[in-house]
């Protein structure tokens, strides 16, 4: 085959991100254009996060005027007013198309501040251990609207049954450096400055088989089974804390390892184990969490990853480097499940489309060339995403068509998410009517990391799960005039933090089959794929720049997308400068004059 049109240069800008560096001005906004274009960007994605006015209906994830991580949003929405109303016209006047990116599942960030922390105050929608870091005006009024999770079978008092004995699970039967002895119990009432319990208690190491399978982040097999692990069981306890948190005395390297999710079991006074959420000291935001002096994150979806929970628990890692969201050194739980998802609203309730649809109008209104439909968002995050997708209307239209309640089967979860999904997809059809009626274009998300049959639990970060996005039926229909093609796993995790990469390289990742796949699917429908690809997330720049290299000599393509822009330039504080970031802007420029894009 050979490319129909010309490729297209591509850069996204996430305005967030780029208000954690500096203040934007209009002035500056009309430069950011300017330098987009000298570096052969001919099209810019901009992330729409609903109005400013936090009283509007349609108000969105701009941050808040007061979020500490945004520092100057409050002086730029001073400035500029709604970012992309405000870009719209400065992308125009430099001869760039501008698409407005919608979120429609982003209703806040799946991140908990302490309940006793100073920040407790960010949100008045909570999760176990503390109030959302962000939450959009609509979740806030509205937080019965999001992904409901399905019943748990518990006690009645689950929340004030006193815990008499703690089992922790290691993955295998090794031996451990860990003692009875060397066992500590840290507790709080507020997920804030744990304090030692000053107990006694037993603890029985034994080597028995394991109660159920165990894999990790990446859907490895950690522990099956039936297989021999080494555990140890605290007992003679009667521990009433809402929040508790096992660790030790010990210095270096720990070797009780397991995923956290699988690592720790609550008991009462009866035989089954209590349903728990739990945590490390790693988490997605704030990181890594100090339990003596802060709060801890639970059920922040890394409860999969493998820690050792006698890791030295006193040693900081300021540095911002991705290995410390895995820090280990404790394990700690809570009584309970999240009965929803944190920050993802429902696609069947009409309070929520409503909401989506005046989204749409917003862009249209601002003048965008087009509109892309991202399903990823941060307000997703769970250890256990697939028991997500039992909101009442969806059980009641379920128990209609089936004659019975979802139940968590194979089959019922199959067709709870092709209803669910009908649902998603009248929306597309209705975003694509609105603004291809408008002169523009319809653009989504090809996520092949989380669309395929059967993801592993990271590919399912920032999703939505149990239900079916039917792109597939999309393209058939002739709803959409391009995709972005994305291949990514959570954040650049597609490998571990620190190892060389494997997953992420990008001859890997295309050559994996669900993504050849739909590639070739997207091929034979004459419909462009733009390759999205993440900046220092998990290659070198120079091998960056050799995969937008190799994908303009691959014909399969339309286009590559820088993303994103925040980690290419950065605005000074005082918002009279645009500098380029470790010379990456340069280096853009440098390569596209190479391949002749500029």
């Amino acid at each position: 085959m050979s490319r129909t049109s010309p490729f297209i240069l591509s850069a996204t800008v996430d305005f967030p991100d780029d208000m954690s560096h500096g203040t934007y001005t209009p002035d500056l906004l009309d430069r950011m254009m300017v330098q987009l274009k000298e570096i052969g960007v001919t099209r810019v994605y901009w992330l729409y996060y609903g109005d400013v006015d936090k009283d509007s209906y349609w108000a969105g994830g701009n941050e808040g005027l007061d979020n500490p991580i945004f520092p100057y949003s409050q002086q730029t929405f001073t400035n500029i007013g709604e970012p992309l109303k405000a870009a719209v016209p400065f992308a125009h006047a430099h001869g760039l198309e501008i698409y407005g990116v919608l979120k429609p599942y982003n209703g806040g960030a799946a991140a908990t501040y302490p309940e006793g922390a100073t920040e407790s105050r960010a949100s008045t929608v909570t999760r176990i251990g503390g109030p959302l870091m962000s939450a959009i005006p609509f979740v806030e009024r509205h937080p019965d609207t999001r992904v409901r999770r399905r019943p748990v079978e518990a006690p009645p008092d689950l929340e004030t049954t006193a815990i008499r004995k703690i089992r922790l699970l290691k993955r295998d039967d090794s031996p451990t450096r860990v003692r009875g002895e060397d066992i500590q119990i840290w507790t709080s009432e507020s997920n804030f400055k744990y304090e030692r319990k000053q107990i006694d208690f037993s603890v029985t190491e034994a080597v028995e088989p394991a109660p159920r399978e165990v894999r990790d982040y990446y859907g490895d097999l950690v522990t099956a089974k039936g297989a021999l692990v080494r555990t140890l069981t605290i007992e003679g306890l009667d521990l009433s804390d809402r929040f508790i948190a096992i660790t030790t005395g010990l210095k270096g390297e720990g070797d009780f390892v397991n995923t956290a999710v699988g690592m720790v079991e609550a008991y009462g006074l009866g035989p089954e184990p209590l349903p728990v959420v739990v945590a490390t000291q790693g988490a997605i935001w704030v990181r890594p969490r100090d339990f003596r002096e802060y709060g801890l994150d639970f059920d922040c979806g890394l409860g999969t990853y493998e820690v050792p929970f006698d890791d030295q628990n006193d040693r900081r890692d300021d540095s911002s480097r991705w290995s410390s969201m895995l820090t280990g050194g404790l394990i700690a739980f809570a009584r309970g499940k999240n009965e929803y998802l944190a920050g993802t609203p429902c696609e069947a309730y009409p309070e929520v489309r409503r909401l989506w649809s005046g989204w749409v109008q917003r862009m249209i209104d601002a003048g965008v060339d087009g509109i892309d439909v991202r399903i990823s968002a941060h307000g997703s995050l769970t250890d256990e995403s697939a028991e997500y997708g039992y909101n009442e209307p969806i059980v009641e239209e379920f128990t209609r068509r089936y004659g019975v309640g979802p139940t968590g089967s194979a089959t019922d979860l199959s067709r709870l998410a092709e209803l669910r999904g009908e649902h998603f997809t009248s929306f597309i059809r209705e975003t694509s009517e609105s603004i291809r009626g408008a002169g523009g274009k319809m653009q989504v998300h090809v996520h092949t990391e989380a669309f395929r049959p059967e993801p592993c639990h990271g590919q399912m970060m920032g999703f939505p799960d149990n239900i079916g996005f039917d792109w597939r039926s999309w393209v058939e229909e002739g709803l959409l005039d391009g995709v972005t093609f994305r291949m990514s796993w959570f954040e650049g995790l597609e490998d571990p933090p620190e190892s060389p990469p494997d997953r992420s390289r990008l001859v890997n990742a295309l050559a994996e089959p669900y993504a050849k796949e739909s590639l070739d699917t997207l091929v034979d429908a004459g419909v462009p794929a733009y390759l999205n690809r993440y900046f220092q997330r998990s290659v070198g720049d120079e091998e960056y720049l050799s995969d937008l290299e190799k994908v303009q000599g691959d014909e399969r393509f339309g286009g590559f997308d820088l993303y994103e822009f925040s980690v290419m330039a950065h605005a000074t504080p005082d918002g009279t400068a645009l500098n380029s970031y470790q010379g990456r802007m340069e280096m853009i420029r440098a390569k596209v004059e190479e391949l002749g894009l500029v």
